[in-house]
């Protein structure tokens, strides 16, 4: 990257209030990067090895970070007292340390200050180093959410806090953000770190801090703390609330009500978590939690009910709950179609015959066999990639339900 300046003042104009922003004008997001970077100012170039540059995702425009530019300028005057000299090659590390969790000396990077917000504080009486992202391997979290005596919450995609549980009418020891990024880091700000002082979870978090990548800015932690942006519900809470959207709508429009068991799937509804490493005891309790609530918290009658009014003519004595809604949608889309689009609810029920149901063998195989095929994976034990589609593919058939006209 190279950036070519007619004389000083030139220098001076582009750069005088320079604080480049977090989103680029064609609308995308920046992320921080490290690359090289070379100034020419009239005759003399400066080159700058391990530079902090913020690029954008979208259009790839890229831009020095900010906190380089009194580098560059006061090189530039160190040429001026040395007349012979035109060029000079420096090389930034990120090897700063702050007063900030000091005991705990964790693995960090200076030049992470150049992320916009990130060395810009409202409170006065914070020191230079209190945004600072701090990066951990995600099998962090399976500590804190394991141990009792710590609490983890998700109330977002890839946003939530942990906690210390207090004593003495304390609810908590210290409570603080974390936010997960694109690399599936586990990000924190070196600020809110310096609240834990107990061995326990430093060396928790010691065990699995990583060094940064420096990408920050595209994470609801980042988006929530430094714009103020309300993330969205975890997918699992977003499913549930589309449901009730769904059973409203029709309640509203036919005046026939899909609710069924409420109390119960309120209960029900308490138990769902995201799950944090994604192995079989968290991924098979939300699944049959989720069964429970899809397929079983619906109401059988009303269903008949609706394909009446819809103009359903086949024969449905003898279906139940999820053929019922396969013929409504087949309804307005076509068998083919609605097949594909009510799919996720069958195989919701095959995983909960895996996970929950004492069957044969034979039986149990079948449908593990339909998840793999239908899901493209080479073992059932692929866990994550097993839930996230069933989640999402779960989230798009609740998004047609709460769009489609029947």
């Amino acid at each position: 990257m190279r950036f070519t300046f007619h004389d000083i003042k030139d220098f001076e104009r582009k750069y005088s209030n320079y604080y480049p922003v977090d989103q680029c004008s064609c609308g995308n997001l920046k992320e921080m990067d490290i690359s090289q970077a070379v100034f020419e100012i009239g005759d003399k170039q400066i080159s700058v090895y391990e530079c902090p540059v913020l690029v954008c995702k979208g259009c790839g425009k890229k831009q020095v970070g900010h906190r380089v530019i009194s580098l560059i300028y006061s090189t530039y005057w160190d040429f001026e007292n040395h007349p012979g000299d035109k060029s000079c090659k420096l090389t930034l590390n990120g090897n700063g340390r702050f007063e900030y969790a000091k005991d705990a000396n964790f693995l960090y990077d200076s030049r992470d200050l150049n992320i916009p917000g990130c060395d810009v504080d409202l409170d006065p009486g914070h020191a230079d180093g209190f945004s600072l992202p701090v990066y951990f391997d995600r099998k962090v979290l399976n500590n804190f959410y394991t141990d009792e005596e710590y609490e983890l919450d998700f109330f977002s995609e890839s946003y939530g806090d942990i906690a210390r549980r207090g004593s003495d009418g304390w609810a908590y020891e210290w409570k603080i953000p974390f936010g997960i990024n694109e690399n599936n880091k586990v990000v924190m700000f070196l600020g809110d770190l310096d609240q834990i002082d107990d061995e326990r979870s430093i060396l928790f978090l010691k065990s699995y801090n990583v060094p940064s990548d420096h990408k920050l800015i595209d994470t609801e932690l980042y988006q929530a703390q430094m714009n103020c942006t309300f993330s969205n519900p975890v997918i699992e809470q977003r499913v549930i609330r589309l449901r009730k959207g769904f059973y409203d709508r029709i309640l509203s429009k036919y005046n026939i009500d899909l609710h069924h068991l409420e109390e119960e799937i309120a209960e029900k509804i308490k138990g769902i978590t995201k799950p944090v490493v994604f192995n079989e005891r968290e991924v098979s309790s939300n699944i049959i939690t989720l069964d429970g609530i899809l397929n079983e918290g619906i109401d059988q009658e009303g269903l008949k009910s609706l394909c009446n009014v819809v103009g359903v003519t086949k024969d449905i004595s003898q279906l139940r709950t999820r053929k019922l809604l396969q013929e409504i949608i087949a309804h307005k889309e076509g068998d083919d179609k609605a097949r594909d689009i009510i799919a996720p609810l069958f195989h919701l029920n095959d995983l909960r015959v895996c996970f929950a149901h004492l069957l044969s063998a034979e039986t149990i195989q079948e449908s593990k066999d339909r998840i793999i095929k239908a899901y493209n994976l080479t073992d059932f034990s692929e866990y994550r990639k097993l839930y996230e589609t069933l989640l999402e593919e779960l989230y798009a058939l609740y998004k047609y339900l709460n769009v489609a006209e029947f």
